[in-house]
């Protein structure tokens, strides 16, 4: 066996390192799916019937993805810092759920009764063209603050206000626009990527980390994290 060869089959060699990485998106994707399990058991039993019932609990349900995602950007962030195997990953995330939960829970919840309020306009005037667009434009917006908090609350130190890094997200996405952008095109792929043929299911095994570390490479290429730090807003 040669030097090369040796090298690459350590116990710190190239290859743990890819397969350590591999296990950790996989891992990461996983957890975050869990957090949307509510929520699709909801949409299941409600058989795609928008019922009273189906759009309260489909909007409970929904709350939980919104620390899921926090958790995974944090996870991924650990990965991206450096080279090294971040290692626990099932504590790190639910630790970051809860830590997501504690400081964001007023956004989550208000997200979510933004959604109750998009489904009963969805029932009620989504046949026109102009109806759905207007409500298309509105979820996107709502998931461009929702992960601009996230990332204002990941580049701030210090545990500030909802309102607080919401305002400072905002903020920073005015100022660097081109991130909300890719934010939704990087959304848009990885759900695009779950729904290909045969493969789509096993790339959705894996998406939800991608699609976070490419946010947080988004992040620190535009600017983000810096200006959402500079505009922190004063805890009161």
């Amino acid at each position: 066996m040669t030097t090369a060869t040796r090298a690459w089959l350590a116990y710190d060699g190239r290859l743990s390192r890819v397969l350590l990485a591999v296990f950790w998106y996989f891992t990461v994707s996983v957890q975050f799916l869990a957090t949307a399990l509510p929520f699709a058991a909801a949409d299941h039993a409600s058989g795609g019937r928008l019922t009273h019932a189906a759009i309260w609990i489909g909007a409970l349900a929904a709350i939980p993805i919104g620390p899921g995602g926090y958790a995974a950007l944090r996870c991924m962030r650990l990965s991206l810092a450096g080279p090294g195997y971040p290692g626990r990953p099932f504590r790190r995330f639910w630790t970051a759920w809860a830590e997501g939960w504690k400081r964001l829970w007023r956004l989550w919840t208000g997200a979510a009764a933004i959604g109750l309020l998009l489904a009963y306009n969805a029932v009620l005037y989504g046949g026109g063209d102009a109806a759905f667009i207007a409500i298309a434009a509105v979820a996107a917006l709502m998931a461009v603050a929702l992960i601009a908090a996230s990332s204002a609350a990941l580049a701030l130190d210090g545990d500030g206000p909802a309102l607080a890094v919401l305002t400072a997200g905002l903020r920073a996405a005015v100022r660097r626009p081109h991130a909300p952008a890719a934010w939704l095109a990087l959304v848009a792929l990885a759900y695009g990527a779950a729904q290909l043929p045969v493969i789509g299911a096993n790339l959705t095994l894996f998406t939800p980390a991608a699609c976070a570390a490419a946010i947080l490479i988004v992040n620190a290429a535009t600017g983000f994290d810096q200006s959402a730090a500079g505009s922190k807003a004063p805890t009161p």
